[in-house]
C-alpha cells in the first residue's frame, strides 16, 4: 500500500511539472519500480480522460 501512494504521488507530482530533480525522480523511480509508476499513470490518463468527457457531456446538456 505504501508503495501505491508513493507511486500515485510520484505521478501526480509528474503531471504538475514538479517532480524536483532528476536524482529525486530517480530515487522514486528506484523505490516505486518502473511497471507500477506506468500502471498509475495509464490509470490517472483514462481518469482524466474520463472526467473531461462527463465535464462536456454536462456543459453540451445531453
Amino acid at each position: 500500500m505504501v508503495n501505491l501512494m508513493r507511486a500515485v504521488r510520484a505521478v501526480l507530482w509528474s503531471f504538475i511539472g514538479l517532480g524536483g530533480r532528476r536524482a529525486d525522480a530517480e530515487r522514486r523511480t528506484e523505490q516505486v519500480g518502473v511497471l507500477p509508476l506506468i500502471g498509475v499513470a495509464l490509470v490517472t490518463v483514462l481518469l482524466l480522460i474520463a472526467g473531461l468527457l462527463a465535464l462536456a457531456h454536462f456543459a453540451a446538456g445531453t
